[in-house]
């Protein structure tokens, strides 16, 4: 009897570490056969997001802007439990901007038009809001909302210049001010 356990126990391991191997070197999922979404870094221009704007209706919003004007996108999760954590900050960071600081803030959201709303209602922001619940897994929009809280800063040509945690407020104030002042290099925020 002690032999059969032994040899059940043995090939029980061989499943787990067969399971193991299979997890560790098969490729990333892909939504629909489609391949994952690219990412979006320091450097790369948005012209454009497509989605659902604050009233639900279809809409492109251009990312590109008047010169000397800086978008910051605040990716969010209404079921993101640091996204809580957070929301209560932005709801006042919303409002301030440097003296003559032209500055569009958009948060941006995997959830429902009708959700996201709610959310925001719930936070007294005081923002636009753009839902890209209903976009491809392989789109730039997806990717922008698969890590929250997340924020983004973009020049008025709509190239990402800084990315961090929604957290770090006051790292993102410094990325503005340093579009602001050409010349003082870009930053890169943090990564994943």
């Amino acid at each position: 009897m002690k032999r059969y356990q032994d040899v059940v126990l043995f090939l029980l391991l061989l499943v787990v570490v067969a399971q193991a191997v299979q997890v560790v070197v098969r490729p990333g999922p892909a939504a629909d056969g489609v391949a994952p979404a690219p990412g979006v870094l320091v450097g790369d221009t948005l012209g454009a997001l497509t989605g659902h704007i604050g009233d639900g209706v279809l809409g492109i919003v251009p990312l590109d802007a008047d010169p000397g004007t800086v978008t910051v996108l605040y990716a969010f999760n209404s079921e993101c439990a640091f996204c809580d954590d957070v929301a209560p900050e932005w709801a006042g960071h919303f409002g301030s901007a440097p003296p003559g600081a032209t500055i569009r803030r958009i948060a941006v959201t995997r959830d429902l038009p009708g959700p996201a709303a709610t959310y925001a209602e719930r936070f007294g922001w005081q923002v636009d809001l753009l839902s890209v619940a209903q976009t491809p897994q392989s789109s730039r929009e997806s990717f922008l909302v698969s890590r929250t809280p997340w924020v983004y800063v973009l020049d008025s040509d709509g190239v990402v210049r800084f990315q961090d945690h929604g957290a770090e407020l006051r790292r993102l104030e410094e990325a503005i001010a340093a579009i602001r002042s050409p010349g003082t290099g870009q930053l890169t925020g943090g990564g994943g």
